[in-house]
């Protein structure tokens, strides 16, 4: 093996790691959209959690990119998809506000699989 092909090999192995951290912080965004009560806490856990996930698993197909072009466009998308982030945040929350949605007050407690009705 040639110096080049050892330099390919660590370029994507370094994106496929991007890849993975990004898909691990996906996974948490999707964990507290699940397990959060209300819809302001899961704005929040979803879209501080999926931006950063997608700007992380981008940014590794960009290293991962056979071209330079290729890699120009993707850090582009992730340039976009981290400002968007926030945008979005902030669209959901006010659409909640408008509708009349309240946060939970006081204490909560997640329901348990196969525990029935909270009294």
């Amino acid at each position: 093996m040639g110096g080049d092909a050892i330099l390919e090999i660590m370029r994507l192995g370094i994106g496929g790691a991007f890849v993975a951290v990004g898909l691990v912080f996906l996974l948490g965004g999707a964990v507290g959209l699940l397990r959060f009560p209300d819809i302001y806490t899961r704005v929040h856990g979803a879209t501080t959690a999926n931006p950063l996930g997608a700007v992380v698993i981008v940014t590794g197909l960009a290293i991962a990119a056979p071209s330079l072009a290729m890699a120009v466009k993707l850090l582009l998308l992730a340039l976009l998809l981290g400002a968007l982030g926030p945008l979005w945040s902030h669209v959901f929350a006010s659409a909640a506000h408008a509708g009349g949605l309240a946060p939970v007050t006081g204490k909560y407690t997640a329901p348990r699989p196969g525990a029935g009705e909270p009294t």
